[in-house]
């Protein structure tokens, strides 16, 4: 499957961008709009005149697809198109939409009559249960074990439809449409202001006028002039202040630059001064985050919850109480802490002998001698020295590494992977004229070999001026079931940000996998409704799919599809192939650790007694000296720049729990064999299918029951009560579900952390 560079992508056609068919011109994204509006406001007056059944379900799942397919769409374009006019009529769009949206999620006549579907079902059901159990048990044990095609109660609700209810519900409340007047309006303020500091914090860490300057003067910047000099073309002379002070560098202070410097100086006191400037600027950070969490805290009061995180991880969630995410933080704290010293103590024989008299002039001006204690290791060491392990032999070998990873063989490798394991197939398709926004945009079709076309996938992969830094999986269009019984079949788009060329690092490789395990999900999702198809779950579960195919990445028998050296055609040799394994685990134990740190910082400020000010400040240090083996930098704030706070709050922990849920998949399902197409249909059939729209509890007991894989077992070394790298009492153990993958704790559920310690070598 080769891959061709099409150039056809800003020529106006009948296609239009992303093959939405009149979206020719930018002004033409205003027309979208406002037909999307009208057709919405027809589906609202069937709502509201509709009797009650699940009719009205369906309803309200069309208004949302309607108004998704042109939203999500439009997010896309103002984040990735490469011509102005077009991102700023997307990101109008977005804007006036998103304001209809809120229009909707407050109109009590739509939430009045879907609460008015469900009360009917549930009054049905509690009148047919009550029916079953005056009959004497007849036949209950066969009607105990049936999969109904409709939920008891009539009303045309099948299980999924009532599901789908349920969630509408909840999404309404959670805007406050149920709450009495003043109350009401209080929420919708609340909800608007939570977005406005949202907008504002993730803007202020890339805006050069909220995150200033670094000043290096003197020693500063001498050392900054020994950085390599690509690094160097980015400060600017700084001359003398007339008070005394000598000329010297202006360095910007934006997250790649500070980086760069933490990795690269070996002057320690150049690191320390990046290192601060990370994490005190952007100053307006603090009082925007304070602002932040008293907001989301009166809208978890409002609604009748303890805490923000209480409010988020409801019923829906895997976790279900934050009681389980803490225990289980703490559990994994203690799981990685030997690894973590022990790590901890390379670092310090690392900075001895790769800083030598610098170190001891930093640490207190005064030679070492022979034998003494090695430094100490500060917190803006360690990417300097997580850097310089990687010298020597190892560093030869590992830049070696993209010479085997050719984009186009890695594709390829990905598409021989999912069809030997899961039947799907990946086609590449000319873009029709008008249909890209940049150069080297790419478009796949996805076909499986029994069920046929799957949806379209279009790769955008490599970097350019205003376009989205990250690496994402944006959805275009959903799956779901037509009113006339077809199916929609999902469109969505892979971004990242690799350079012009075409041979990968590691890294890349790893994060095209993931993606394109957030793409499978969304393709191989067969859901009757959008609102659960693919990546729209339960926030700890969205990143299972994507976590396990990155495991795939790290198998030498999955790089050996695709693996080869661009000149000469042979396969990655074993040398290098251990090398790459010696060079992820180092120092991942620490990695883990703040990982850690993060989480629990997004818990304490979501908890039911949330700091702001001073007293967040506090008790932030505090939980830094408690859970990081390289202490705390005081005047220090770890989350000023911490933006997953505002998509993710109350829910970071998501990404470990993938991880612990993942590496259970990989040893149950794939280690023996990675392709194995039994795996694979096991992990397309209960994985991926079903979407949102089976229970999450439920999905990880089906997916790791011991019946549905071969030799593992729920208990010695793999379940919850096995204490292999766990703490004790309420931070470690808690009863184990039925397949031992799941631990229970104060009323939720945690992952049980033991499989991905092992794979990742952190039991110690």
């Amino acid at each position: 499957m080769p891959l061709r560079r099409l150039s056809s992508w800003l020529a106006p056609g009948r296609a239009g961008f992303a093959g939405i068919p009149g979206l020719a011109r930018p002004r033409d994204w205003n027309v979208l709009a406002r037909d999307a509006i009208a057709q919405c406001e027809a589906l609202v007056d069937e709502v509201v005149r509709a009797p009650p059944s699940a009719a009205v379900v369906r309803l309200l799942d069309n208004i949302s697809d309607t108004l998704c397919q042109v939203l999500d769409a439009a997010e896309f374009c103002r984040n990735v198109h490469a011509d102005k006019e077009w991102r700023e009529h997307a990101q109008q769009v977005c804007v006036d939409l998103s304001g209809y949206v809120q229009e909707l999620n407050t109109h009590f006549g739509i939430y009045s009559a879907l609460v008015r579907s469900l009360e009917q079902h549930d009054a049905a059901a509690g009148a047919a249960a009550a029916a079953a159990a005056g009959a004497a048990g007849r036949g209950a044990a066969a009607l105990a074990g049936a999969v109904p095609r409709t939920a008891p109660g009539g009303g045309g609700f099948t299980p999924e439809a009532l599901l789908v209810g349920r969630m509408l519900r909840r999404d309404f409340e959670r805007y406050g449409v149920h709450l009495p007047g003043e109350r009401r309006d209080r929420m919708a303020a609340l909800v608007q202001r939570g977005h406005q500091l949202g907008m504002a914090i993730t803007q202020n860490v890339v805006d050069p006028r909220q995150l200033g300057t670094l000043e290096l003067r003197g020693p500063l910047a001498a050392a900054a002039q020994q950085l390599p000099l690509a690094l160097q073309k980015k400060f600017r002379p700084l001359a003398p202040d007339g008070g005394g002070l000598p000329g010297g560098l202006l360095a910007p202070a934006d997250t790649p630059t500070l980086h760069a410097l933490m990795r690269g100086a070996r002057d320690e006191r150049l690191r320390r001064a990046a290192f601060e400037a990370c994490q005190r600027q952007p100053g307006a950070n603090l009082a925007a985050l304070d602002a932040l969490v008293e907001a989301r805290h009166e809208v978890a009061a409002l609604m009748g919850f303890p805490s923000y995180a209480a409010y988020q991880l409801d019923a829906f969630s895997l976790a279900g109480q934050p009681s389980a995410v803490v225990a289980f933080l703490e559990r994994l704290t203690a799981g990685i802490a030997p690894k973590c010293a022990a790590e901890l103590a390379e670092m310090r024989e690392l900075k001895r002998l790769h800083l030598g008299a610098a170190a001891a002039a930093a640490c207190g001006g005064e030679q070492r001698a022979p034998g003494a204690a090695p430094p100490q290791v500060q917190p803006w060491d360690r990417q300097f020295l997580a850097q310089a392990a990687r010298s020597g032999e190892d560093a030869a070998q590992l830049n070696a590494l993209p010479e085997y990873f050719e984009l186009e063989r890695v594709v390829e490798g990905l598409g021989e992977l999912l069809r030997r394991s899961m039947g799907v197939s990946l086609r590449e398709v000319p873009l029709e004229p008008g249909e890209g926004w940049a150069p080297l945009v790419r478009k796949l079709e996805a076909t499986h070999d029994a069920d046929g076309f799957l949806g379209t996938i279009y790769l955008d992969l490599h970097r350019r001026p205003h376009k989205f830094p990250s690496a994402a999986h944006f959805t275009l269009r959903c799956g779901r079931r037509r009113d006339d019984g077809s199916y929609q079949t999902p469109i969505v788009a892979l971004v990242a940000n690799m350079g012009q060329h075409s041979s990968l690092a590691v890294s890349e490789v790893e994060m095209l996998f993931h993606e394109f395990g957030h793409a499978l999900n969304s393709l191989l999702s067969r859901t009757e409704f959008q609102h659960l198809s693919g990546t729209r779950g339960p926030l700890d579960m969205v990143e299972v799919p994507s976590h396990t195919l990155e495991l795939f990445a790290h198998d030498p028998r999955v790089l050996a599809l695709f693996a080869r050296h661009r000149g000469t055609g042979e396969p990655l040799p074993p040398a290098l192939l251990q090398a790459l394994e010696v060079s992820r685990r180092r120092f991942v134990a620490l990695d883990q650790q703040q990982q850690i740190q993060y989480c629990l910082i997004d818990q304490l400020l979501h908890g039911p007694d949330p700091p702001t000010g001073q007293r967040a400040a506090d008790e932030i240090a505090q939980l830094m000296r408690t859970h990081s083996a390289l202490g705390h930098a005081e005047g220090c704030h770890p989350h000023i720049r911490f933006t997953h706070l505002v998509g993710y709050g109350a829910t970071y922990y998501s990404y470990l729990y993938a991880q612990c849920l993942a590496a259970r998949i990989w040893q149950d399902h794939l280690a023996d064999d990675p392709t194995s197409r039994e795996a694979g249909e096991l992990l397309r059939h209960r994985l991926l299918q079903p979407g949102g729209a089976k229970e999450a509890r439920s999905m990880v007991e089906d997916l790791l029951s011991p019946s549905c894989h071969k030799g593992a077992t729920s208990s010695g070394g793999a379940g919850c009560d096995s204490g292999s790298g766990s703490g004790s009492g309420s931070s470690g153990g808690g009863a184990a579900s039925g397949s031992g993958a799941l631990c229970q704790a104060a009323g939720g559920v945690y992952p049980d952390p033991s499989a991905m310690l092992r794979q990742q070598g952190l039991l110690a």
